[in-house]
């Protein structure tokens, strides 16, 4: 018996239809009990193109009754432009019988009894019967599937992004008009091609593992986390890109749909920000490096004229230099956080894996005068290993865990620090009992020199929380508040968690 072949014991049901029934036995019952079960229409023909078999689902997907299928050429159930070609394919499978699809690589639509046509897919496996060699017919309607392609591919040539599918062998299949605009090839060009094509010279050799690490854990992510991605034009320029990946599961095999977006204005509006951002960090840190040495000498001085004239001139005198000094201190104090928040993208270090545990121990003990002093709790729960420039970060718990000591309310100040896993990142919270803030003002205290409260009440320059922004902001996270006045206030950041491979 050849391989891929069906042996059943007798002739399904007579060639023409008619006469005395074959007999039936204990395996042939079975085998049209089957058929007859089948979730798909089932055709059996034999070598003479006749229909021999049909059951119940063919009956419903062809709108014909079996009695007028029976006997009939099979060509009955093909559209008028595939009968004359048709019994060529049939005469090939006959000569190579073995199970295959039917038409692989081509759209195949049947033919119902009101002339109507609906696509199809279609399994044929050869069985052989003491009456000779037949030909089973396994017919799918996928008219809905085909519905829902025609949507999906609706949907993709109408996406803002450029989009392009490969297959499992880094074969462009589908480009939209945004992927033809973007890389200025047509799409007639990239089908069929390697998605290296669109790949710039110097990453080609690395690109199929990349592919391949993808293909091992399916799921929609960024392409090159954290890395900078370019793509090739048709006329060999560059432009810088941003690739979201999505896997596909479909019928005929495992795809990537990526979505590609040109973020060249991005890149130039990042680029300009950064220059001004370097520049203005530069011209805070001279102007305070600078101010400090003036500065120190009018605090100085103020503070000998207090010491050595307090009592000796009028009382008004002795409030006029109180006035001086204490404007100097504070300027002295404004001018040093300046400097501070300067330093935060100037002469901040590498990111590396540091835990944030252990920083804020050093916090807290670094804290211990003041937290005796106000008879405050701090408690945390389990803190994570993330990603970040531990000095920063010791800054930044310093500045969180001291402004909810400073804003406390009548009650013992009690601090509790948290972080939960979201995804890549580690979200942090900093809760705390205090005076609350009105949550009006909620962006506002994160802008420098920024006050809720009158000068004098509570000590600091108003600079405090921007630095705590300007920190997490480098470390790629973001920091939110929320507060209810006169309950408490919570402060939210991210931070990213160390990648597997670095742990």
């Amino acid at each position: 018996m050849d391989r891929g072949k069906v042996v059943v014991v007798a002739d399904p049901v007579p060639a023409d239809g008619h006469g005395a029934p074959p007999a039936v036995t204990a395996d042939n019952e079975r085998f049209r009990a089957i058929v007859e079960s089948a979730p798909n229409a089932i055709v059996l023909i034999e070598r003479g193109r006749r229909i021999t078999l049909v059951n119940r689902k063919a009956e419903e997907l062809f709108g014909f009754e079996r009695r007028e299928l029976i006997g009939q050429a099979i060509e009955t159930l093909l559209p008028e432009r595939y009968r004359a070609t048709h019994p060529e394919h049939v005469r090939g499978f006959f000569a190579q019988p073995e199970a295959r699809a039917m038409g692989s690589g081509r759209e195949l639509f049947a033919r119902r009894k009101d002339g109507t046509e609906i696509p199809v897919e279609i399994g044929l496996s050869p069985i052989e019967t003491p009456d000779g060699l037949f030909t089973l017919a396994s017919i799918i309607d996928i008219t809905e599937r085909k519905r829902a392609q025609e949507r999906f591919q609706l949907v993709v040539e109408a996406a803002p992004n450029a989009m392009v599918m490969i297959d499992d062998q880094r074969r462009i299949c589908l480009v939209n008009r945004r992927a033809e605009e973007l890389f200025g090839h047509g799409r007639t060009d990239l089908i069929g091609q390697l998605i290296e094509t669109l790949v710039p010279e110097r990453y080609r050799a690395a690109h199929p593992g990349h592919v391949h690490g993808f293909s091992a854990r399916p799921e929609a992510r960024p392409m090159g986390a954290g890395r900078e991605l370019y793509g090739l034009r048709k006329d060999g320029s560059e432009v810088p890109i941003e690739i979201g990946l999505n896997p596909l599961e479909m019928s005929d095999g495992r795809f990537v749909l990526a979505s590609i977006i040109d973020i060249t204005e991005r890149k130039r509006n990042e680029d300009e920000l950064r220059r001004s951002n370097a520049e203005l960090e530069q011209f805070a840190y001279v102007a305070s490096h600078d101010l400090q040495e003036p500065l120190r000498m009018v605090a100085n001085y103020t503070e000998l004229l207090a010491q050595r004239y307090r009592g000796q001139l009028d009382e008004r005198a002795d409030k006029y230099i109180h006035y001086a000094s204490d404007g100097a201190r504070r300027m002295q104090r404004l001018v040093a956080d300046l400097l501070a928040y300067s330093r935060v993208g100037s002469q901040g270090k590498p990111m590396s894996p540091v835990h944030s545990g252990h920083v804020l121990s050093a916090v807290v003990q670094s804290l211990q005068r003041l937290i005796r002093e106000t008879d405050a709790t701090i408690a945390h729960g389990a803190l994570p290993a993330v990603l970040a420039d531990e000095v920063q970060l010791h800054q930044l718990l310093q500045n969180l865990l001291t402004n909810a000591i400073k804003f406390r309310s009548d009650k013992p100040p009690r601090i509790v620090v948290d972080a939960v896993a979201q995804g890549p990142r580690w979200m942090f919270s900093v809760a705390d009992n205090g005076i609350g803030i009105d949550m009006q003002y909620a962006e506002r205290i994160f802008q420098m020199f920024q006050r809720l409260h009158e000068l004098g009440k509570y000590d600091g320059s108003g600079i405090g929380l921007a630095i705590a922004k300007r920190i997490v902001e480098r470390h790629g996270g973001a920091i939110r508040v929320e507060s209810q006045h006169g309950v408490g206030t919570t402060f939210f950041f991210t931070l990213h968690a160390v990648p597997a491979e670095a742990a």
